[in-house]
């Protein structure tokens, strides 16, 4: 399946989109929009893939995305089985920074405003107080309208520009390999990977995915991202290792083959040349 560009229909009456969605499970596919996005999953459960960042999701959590920057959200499969007591509940806002404009993002007291926006290509996840405060504001946004819309999100926007409470979720090497390239190949490879990092992947089958040889698909994925497949890969399922380790919910054992690894010795080999600690220091540092 090729990305999907998501149109985002906004209003002739408004300048930006807020809305609360109440479904049964996530249904949006593989896709991306010129929009920035801001995430509040008040009840649901699956997991999310940014970039080239997976991670789980949960009641609560909170994400910032920057346009254009790919990702997906799934519902455990327990939520596509019509359980009653089981929905998706979000408030989500959509923006573009035409709304902004150059004039006003130019003026020195919108200069981490500015920051913050360009920082979204990675994707931000926002927590503690800064997340509680933003909650506040946008049950406030449901209940506005006219300007007061336009200043309640210039107050998330200064709010989350303050905040050391967010972390970006995409890494630097995905976002700069994007912003050389608008290659559908290279879409088309992420959504592979992404897709299927918990089983085998041999070269053969991810080059066909790209329809090149396997020496073309090698040197297309050097080109493309600075990384051989093996280690974008290995990367993919070493992020989503960190995850599991802090949820300390499997074995180390389990963390492995739950990522993909075919064996723990090869999971704590690659996890240490990635991240320069083992699996059990996080742990313990977590």
């Amino acid at each position: 399946m090729a990305l999907f560009l998501e149109e985002v229909p906004i209003s002739t009456h408004k300048s930006f989109r807020s809305k609360i969605d109440i479904l049964p499970h996530i249904v949006v596919p593989w896709h991306y929009h010129h929009e920035f996005e801001l995430i509040y999953i008040e009840k649901s459960r699956g997991t999310l893939i940014v970039g080239d960042c997976i991670d789980k999701f949960k009641d609560g959590d909170m994400i910032f995305l920057g346009p254009n920057i790919p990702h997906v959200m799934k519902n455990e499969e327990a939520y596509y089985q019509k359980d009653p007591n089981l929905s998706a509940i979000a408030k989500v806002i959509h923006f573009k920074k035409e709304i902004l404009g150059d004039s006003l993002l130019s003026l020195p007291e919108f200069h981490k405003i500015k920051l913050l926006l360009k920082i979204t290509s990675r994707g931000l996840s926002i927590y503690g107080k800064t997340k509680l405060k933003i909650i506040d504001l946008l049950e406030k946004l449901d209940q506005s309208k006219g300007a007061t819309r336009l200043i309640i999100l210039l107050q998330i926007l200064d709010t989350l520009s303050q905040s050391d409470e967010i972390t970006p979720i995409a890494s630097d090497a995905f976002v700069e390999s994007f912003k050389h390239s608008s290659n559908q190949k290279l879409y088309q490879i992420y959504e592979y990977v992404s897709k299927n990092f918990q089983q085998k992947i041999d070269l053969d089958s991810a080059a066909k995915v790209a329809n090149l040889s396997k020496t073309a698909f090698c040197r297309f994925i050097k080109n493309k991202t600075n990384k051989t497949f093996s280690e974008l890969l290995n990367g993919m399922r070493i992020n989503y290792a960190k995850k599991l380790i802090v949820e300390r919910k499997l074995s180390m054992a389990q963390i492995a083959y739950e990522c993909g690894f075919n064996s723990p010795s090869y999971f704590n080999k690659q996890f240490k040349n990635l991240t320069g600690q083992t699996p059990q220091e996080l742990k313990r540092l977590s």
